[in-house]
């Protein structure tokens, strides 16, 4: 009997041991598995485009200026549209009318997929599948659905009035950083309309 329990005890050891090694390998691989808010965090963006990535890195004849503007919107931000016809497809049956981003000091701080009317909940199952239960939504009144993480955040929105609508991936770290360089920008606004009095 008491060789048994020894033996059982050796067991549930070796057993623990095993346990504890494989846990933080289960646990990452979750992070990588679709279904969860995790893997939005993971993703952290969409079909090869990547928040926070730097915009040299895309071919320049995929790019385009977003509405042909090229000049930096309030937050010192340049948006463009991305001109590649694989990436508008997300899904069986489900395509995007177009794909943009908008980049703060040439990394991309937020990306557009918009989309028609007609798709709206071909998106919003897409996103469900892959990144579990939306997180938030402003009011049950409002087409906006919103996942968040720790590091950014996902909205999906629909415009009736334009039958069109968009996700926007955003990354936090960047609008952070936006936010904290806003009185700069402001004060150098401000310098650069003195200087034309003068």
């Amino acid at each position: 009997m008491k060789a048994y329990y020894q033996l059982s005890k050796n067991a549930i050891k070796t057993l623990l041991i095993v346990v504890a090694c494989l846990l933080p390998s289960l646990v990452y691989s979750q992070f990588k598995t679709p279904g969860s808010v995790e893997y939005l965090k993971f993703c952290n963006g969409i079909n090869g485009l990547t928040l926070g990535e730097d915009v040299a890195q895309i071919p320049s004849h995929k790019l385009s200026y977003l509405d042909n503007d090229d000049r930096p919107d309030a937050d010192s931000c340049v948006r463009y549209q991305y001109k590649d016809s694989s990436l508008l497809v997300l899904g069986d049956s489900l395509s995007l009318d177009a794909i943009g981003f908008r980049t703060y000091k040439n990394k991309i701080v937020n990306i557009y997929l918009f989309f028609k009317m007609g798709d709206a909940y071909k998106i919003l199952s897409d996103f469900l599948k892959a990144y579990g239960p939306f997180t938030g939504r402003p009011n049950n009144y409002a087409d906006i659905y919103n996942w968040d993480t720790s590091a950014l955040n996902l909205s999906l929105r629909y415009q009736v009035k334009t039958e069109m609508g968009v996700a926007i991936f955003s990354s936090k770290h960047l609008e952070n950083e936006i936010a904290a360089n806003k009185p700069a920008v402001i004060l150098k606004d401000a310098y650069q309309s003195f200087s034309v009095l003068y």
